[in-house]
């Protein structure tokens, strides 16, 4: 589609390591690694698309935590950088839809529970599906492209939630926008990785989002030290 995508070989080695989950088998893990393969891809293809919307030229690359889309800045003002942030979660709630949209074409009932207490979660009555190839292949479609896109909303730095605030804060505070941004990372990483595992007892979500916290802290002192980030390039990704 016009966009070079680069894919690293770590990024099979970590999906290896995130699919081990009890005993796993190969079909089982062949399954999980494409669901991922499709879901981070077209996650950074709804980014590279908005990119080219507004005239630039991205690159994907597929690495060993996830995916990046880069591209030169686009100078088109805050609502392109907004826009182009979006697009990546946009993408995987679309195939998401499509997903459910197929399986209710089939004559399967979509369904939603809750998750963490308050989260309301789309899926589908799975024993229903004869193939077990094909009801992991929707399982893990599902979601991941929900789930993973949800917290890719969460206004903490690197994700494209934490992109969205700069550019919200920038455009109401130029001067303090990004100090601003960087607190709010700081504070939300830090409440999500207490409720993790206070509330919800999920360890590895704890610990990702405390360590997004102190880096988000980190780069906070950095910058006020300096006055300001550098770097040339623009980018988006998981």
């Amino acid at each position: 589609m016009g966009t070079p995508v680069r894919v690293h070989p770590f990024f099979w080695v970590v999906g290896l390591l995130l699919g081990l989950r009890g005993d796993p088998d190969l079909a089982m893990m062949l399954i999980w690694l494409v669901a991922l393969f499709v879901s981070i891809l077209v996650h950074e293809m709804g980014h590279a698309f908005m990119v080219r919307y507004y005239g630039g030229q991205p690159w994907v690359t597929l690495y060993g935590f996830g995916g990046l889309c880069s591209y030169q800045p686009l100078r088109r003002g805050p609502w392109s950088s907004i826009f182009v942030s979006l697009a990546g979660p946009g993408a995987g709630f679309l195939l998401v839809a499509l997903v459910l949209a197929g399986a209710h074409g089939a004559g399967h009932a979509v369904q939603y529970e809750q998750k963490f207490g308050f989260l309301p979660f789309p899926g589908l009555n799975y024993g229903q599906i004869q193939s077990n190839e094909l009801r992991l292949l929707i399982f893990y479609l599902i979601h991941i492209n929900y789930f993973w896109g949800l917290l890719n909303l969460v206004p903490l730095y690197p994700l494209d939630g934490g992109q969205i605030s700069r550019e919200l804060f920038m455009m109401g505070n130029p001067q303090d926008g990004i100090r601003q941004s960087l607190w709010l990372s700081v504070f939300t990483g830090a409440g999500i990785a207490v409720l993790a595992i206070t509330q919800w007892d999920q360890v590895y979500m704890a610990l990702m989002f405390g360590y997004l916290a102190f880096m988000s802290w980190r780069t906070l002192q950095a910058y006020s030290g300096r006055g300001g980030f550098g770097g040339g390039f623009g980018g988006r990704g998981w």
